[in-house]
């Protein structure tokens, strides 16, 4: 029995047989399961009755795809065959795409004029208009062709001396459009004030390279205005459209872009006559309004005299009105100077002196009668306060009883063996309640007889003093 093949084995041996015969093969069929991808991948498959097989357009290829793939469109895709082995399948890598069938052109045409009209490429407002006498003229076209030699024929016939600037390119086949692009782009370079992309007739296979979206954006972005003369009258191409002036043919576009030189001469030796006649009529109504003027104007020496009044005149209300104000500002500072000699500022000075002399008088008096009174007032406050001096009382032989130093003024706010503090005018006594009696307390200097009131025992005794009341 032989070796089994692993299935990656297998696989990479499927791969090898398959993908170098089928390198480049064109598949028609189909579009089905199509989708696109954020990243600008499309998947689709393509199918027929018989079979159907998963295609990839990546993002680099799918951009340059000139039409906009829809689901069951039949096209022809040119690429080649890759199996994938983690996925065990095989699938077309397409690499270029186009429509099949006899609506392949205009379907792709139809594509390309809406994408243009969306970006208003087509809108008749931004359209320029052409020079009314250029410069120099640029002509996009093959050099062998009829069209350029039809062309200069009637640009010149019309006007011999104007320069014309040929930038050569293919106008037919595959990459047509590339080298019509690139001599659009040239002449713009070189300077041309308006350019002419044109051919002969022909089928419409010849003429779809002027279909091209790229060559339409070129045109587009042509900083000069552009003629497009693409075949025969009735042959309409994207060019056309996007082009800023169209021209039927050829003959067409060099009578839209140069004038006749003939007419542009006699038109300016016309214009030069009528210049020449407003000129002589314009100089003949001023020389008629000169005399008018000249019969009208009066002997200069009268008009010199009244002009002369007129500006004496003028100088003496001018010096009036310069002299008046001066009388006003001199009248108004001699009754200042009168004002101010009646308020001298010296006797001024000397009245508010005096005033303020007899103000100072009167302040001290009256500080010292106020001064004198509140003094009175102040020692029969203290007179009056004199007998509440507890220090004085203290010092005649009463004395202050304290519990736990709060004021001691009733027998009621104590209880027998109670430690009392005695305070004198000089130290204290520490006393302890023996018994307590209810009663009047004792005059000043009167002993206690027995059993009456409260007795302490202690290091020392003294006469209860009746200011030690609680207030």
């Amino acid at each position: 029995m032989a070796r089994p093949l692993s299935v990656g084995e297998l696989t990479r041996a499927l791969r090898n047989v398959v993908e170098p015969r089928f390198r480049d093969v064109w598949v028609a069929g189909e579009v089905a399961n199509l989708r696109r991808q954020a990243s600008g991948h499309v998947y689709f498959s393509l199918k027929d009755d018989e079979a159907v097989i998963g295609a990839v357009l990546w993002a680099s290829q799918a951009r340059r795809v000139p039409f906009e793939l829809e689901e069951g469109q039949e096209v022809l895709a040119r690429g080649f065959v890759e199996i994938y082995p983690p996925h065990g399948k095989y699938q077309l890598v397409v690499q270029e795409v186009e429509p099949r069938g006899a609506g392949a052109a205009a379907l792709l045409l139809q594509q390309v004029k809406e994408r243009l009209l969306a970006d208003g490429l087509l809108d008749p407002a931004r359209k320029r208009a052409l020079p009314h006498l250029p410069r120099r003229v640029g002509v996009a076209t093959s050099p062998t062709g009829a069209a350029l030699r039809d062309f200069l024929r009637v640009l010149h016939g019309r006007f011999p001396t104007l320069p014309v600037l040929v930038a050569p390119c293919r106008v037919q086949g595959e990459g047509a459009a590339a080298t019509v692009i690139s001599a659009v782009r040239a002449l713009c370079r070189a300077g041309v004030d308006v350019v002419v992309v044109t051919r002969g007739g022909g089928s419409q296979e010849d003429l779809w390279a002027f279909n091209d979206e790229r060559l339409a954006r070129a045109i587009a972005a042509c900083p000069v205005p552009v003629v497009s003369a693409v075949g025969h009258e009735t042959d309409v191409s994207v060019a056309d459209l996007v082009a800023d002036v169209r021209a039927a043919t050829p003959t067409h576009a060099a009578q839209l872009v140069a004038p006749v030189k003939d007419e542009l001469v006699a038109r300016a030796a016309q214009l030069g006559a009528r210049l020449d006649r407003a000129l002589a009529a314009a100089l003949d109504g001023r020389r008629s309004a000169l005399r008018a003027l000249r019969a009208e104007l009066a002997d200069p020496a009268h008009l010199l005299s009244r002009e002369r009044h007129r500006v004496d005149d003028l100088l003496h209300r001018g010096e009036a009105a310069v002299r008046a104000p001066r009388r006003r500002e001199r009248a108004a500072l001699e009754a200042l100077r009168v004002r101010l000699a009646r308020r001298e500022p010296r006797a001024e000075v000397r009245a508010l002196r005096a005033r303020m002399e007899s103000a100072t008088v009167r302040l001290g008096r009256w500080q010292a009668a106020c001064f004198r009174r509140e003094g009175l007032r102040v020692e029969r406050l203290a007179a009056r306060l004199e007998p509440a001096n507890v220090a004085k009382l203290l010092a005649r032989g009463f004395a202050l009883v304290l519990d736990r130093g709060r004021l001691v003024t009733s027998s009621a706010a104590v209880r027998e063996g109670d430690a009392l503090r005695v305070a004198l005018a000089e130290g204290w006594l520490d006393a302890r309640v023996e018994r307590v009696r209810a009663g009047e307390d004792p005059l000043p200097g009167r002993t206690s007889r027995p059993g009456e009131g409260a007795s302490a025992a202690g290091s020392g005794g003294a006469p209860v003093d009746p200011l030690s009341r609680p207030r």
